[in-house]
């Protein structure tokens, strides 16, 4: 054989090793080439930054943002970026940053390569979430100004009593309750409250209901403030519950409710003591006028008794306006809601004026209500009713002269199948009212003129009391007026209609003594002189034993000691005041002789007294003066 170089072949296994290493190789060839594209895919800017501020590479994202700045901007960011990646090239840990760009916000990731002397930075854009948080601190900057300048305190505690929140108020009020207590009993005191306070959250966080509270908070120097309370449930977004609380200091306001309360109280007790020191002589002059009156009298001396008759009517006429305008104006006055014929009022209360009105010489004409209202039977407070159209009436008899006129009138307006609506009007043809006066005339002791009064009397109340009671019923007092030519006034009232059967009234009889008090055995409590002559010639009249206490505590003696059909007993007596007393027989062994019927004799008229006098134990109530009817009545219903 020739004698030649040759190259061997390969074997078959290194050729089938070789052929999968190349394929291996392209294949990861075609992964690295699929990453280098991750980048360039990204739609967030990525660089890679080496040291000497050398860009080494930037993703399009990252050239797409170098083209949207402007050098300035361009300047001041590498500036910026760099400083980072040398921070991250000399700690070689990852840092975050956030970079502004423009109006644009990116948290930036920077992650150091040490060994390679490059970092790369990915920046993700938070512009919106940025902008978001902005806003929302905003508001919550603003939120905060606001509650800091509300002046009131604004807290939010735990379920565990610890504050979450207090506002500037609340702050500022914290400040002072950290300092120590002047005393003991402050701190005592203090401790007391503070168990209060945790008291009604729990009562809200166990209810879940808002509260209300009023509370009191000593200062450590001792000094008082009253707190008024919002407490509400208020829970967190983890659904803990707290307790959101809302005070205001009311302490300026609730000292000027007790000094306005302790004033009204003053009056109404002044306007008390008033009508005691006056009914109570005024029961002597008319009770022994009406006893003169029952003698033989000539002409003279029953003209003299009528003058005394008439004289003490009108004070007691004065005495009720200023006691009424006192109810009136405490927000005391009370309205009956009582069935009534109101055709029949009108003619009841308009009766006693009509003869008085033609010995003036003044002609009246009346427009009857029963010609436009064939059903008016109505609910109501007819003694106030009666008291406006009997003001009204007056009033126009006093301010028209000697051949005038007077036009009272009633119709109805309107109805319904529960109400009927009434216009009252009274027409005269007097003095008349300037257009400057006419609101005037309606103040607490005012009158159109100075010389008003002078020259036709009266106190100027009412007017006003009138006003009050339409307005408290529902409707308005209206006057209409010239100078010379007279004066309307006029109102309408809407009033539930009655819906039970008319009752036939008794017949009207001056012969009130039915003989129920004859043989009776009474006590009379009552501490004056004049008083007490008066009842016991009116009951001895009427045929009753009588004996007579001179106080309160001679009164629960008599009662002690004997069996009584009833007492008359008077409130104010020094010592043992009737109420007292009424207590003290009600409480007696002998029950028959603790039920025994009590009538009070009174100089008070507020209903709140009369309410008193009941809840004492007393059985009914007749004011002073009182009249000879009504309190034989009501003696006969009790003895009975």
């Amino acid at each position: 054989m020739p004698n030649h170089t040759s190259i061997s072949a390969p074997l078959p296994g290194t050729l089938t090793e070789a052929h999968a290493e190349i394929a291996a190789l392209r294949a990861a060839l075609v992964d690295q080439q699929k990453l280098a594209r991750i980048p360039a895919q990204n739609p967030n800017p990525i660089y890679r930054l080496g040291p000497n501020q050398q860009r080494l590479f930037a993703n399009p994202a990252a050239d797409r943002l170098a083209t949207q700045l402007a050098p300035v901007e361009q300047d001041m960011c590498r500036e910026v970026v760099f400083s980072w990646a040398m921070e991250s090239l000399a700690t070689g840990e990852e840092i975050q940053r956030q970079l502004q760009v423009g109006n644009r916000y990116f948290a930036a990731h920077i992650v150091p390569f040490k060994p390679e002397q490059y970092v790369n930075m990915y920046l993700t854009e938070q512009t919106a979430l940025v902008l978001a948080q902005q806003e929302q601190a905003a508001q919550q900057s603003f939120m905060e100004r606001v509650l800091d300048t509300a002046p009131v305190v604004v807290f939010v505690r735990d379920a565990d009593g610890r504050y979450v929140f207090k506002n500037a108020a609340a702050r500022a009020l914290w400040e002072q309750m950290t300092e120590p207590a002047s005393t003991p009993e402050v701190a005592a005191t203090q401790a007391k409250e503070q168990a209060g306070y945790a008291a009604s959250d729990a009562e809200v966080l166990a209810s879940g209901e808002q509260r209300v509270v009023e509370v009191n908070l000593t200062l450590p120097s001792g000094e008082k403030r009253c707190l008024q309370t919002i407490k509400q449930l208020l829970r967190w977004e983890n659904g803990e519950p707290h307790v959101l609380g809302v005070s205001t200091d009311v302490t300026e306001l609730k000292r000027a409710t007790d000094a306005a309360t302790a004033a009204a109280k003053a009056r109404e007790n002044f306007l008390a003591n008033m009508s005691h020191e006056i009914r109570t002589p005024l029961n002597g002059v008319l009770g022994m006028a009406g006893q003169l009156a029952k003698t033989p009298l000539n002409m003279r001396q029953q003209e003299l008794v009528g003058i005394i008759q008439h004289s003490g009517k009108h004070l007691l006429g004065v005495i009720n306006d200023v006691l009424d305008m006192a109810k009136i104006t405490s927000g005391k006055l009370e309205l009956a809601q009582d069935a009534f014929d109101i055709c029949e009022m009108l003619f009841q209360a308009a009766s006693p004026l009509l003869q008085q009105a033609q010995e003036k010489g003044i002609t009246v004409v009346a427009n009857r209500l029963q010609d436009s209202c064939p059903n008016p039977r109505v609910v109501g407070d007819l003694q106030r009713l009666s008291q406006i159209i009997l003001n009204l009436l007056s009033n126009a008899i006093k301010f028209t002269p000697p051949g005038g006129q007077i036009t009272a009138s009633g119709y109805q307006v309107a109805e319904t199948p529960d109400t009927l609506t009434i216009e009252f009007s009274f027409a005269d043809t007097g003095v008349g009212i300037a257009p400057d006066k006419l609101e005037r005339i309606f103040e607490n002791f005012t009158q159109a003129y100075a010389d008003t009064s002078r020259h036709f009397g009266g106190t100027g109340l009412g007017l006003s009391i009138s006003r009050a009671l339409v307005e408290r019923m529902g409707g308005k007092l209206n006057v209409v007026s010239e100078v010379g030519k007279g004066s309307t006034f006029s109102f309408c009232l809407t009033l539930p209609r009655a819906k039970e059967t008319p009752v036939a009234a008794a017949p009207v009889t001056t012969d009130y003594d039915t003989g129920a008090l004859r043989g009776k055995r009474l006590l009379l409590v009552e501490d004056n002189d004049i008083n007490r002559l008066v009842a016991r010639m009116l009951l001895e009249e009427w045929g009753a034993q009588l004996d007579e206490a001179e106080d309160g505590a001679s009164g629960l003696a008599y009662a002690t000691d004997k069996a009584y059909d009833a007492v008359l007993m008077d409130i104010q007596m020094p010592g043992m005041s009737g109420l007292e007393a009424t207590v003290a027989i009600r409480a007696l062994p002998d029950a028959q002789r603790a039920e025994v019927p009590i009538l009070a004799l009174t100089a008070n008229a507020f209903q709140s007294d009369t309410e008193q006098y009941l809840a004492a134990g007393m059985n009914d109530c007749v004011a002073k003066p009182f009249d000879e009817a009504e309190l034989y009545g009501k003696l006969a219903a009790l003895v009975r």
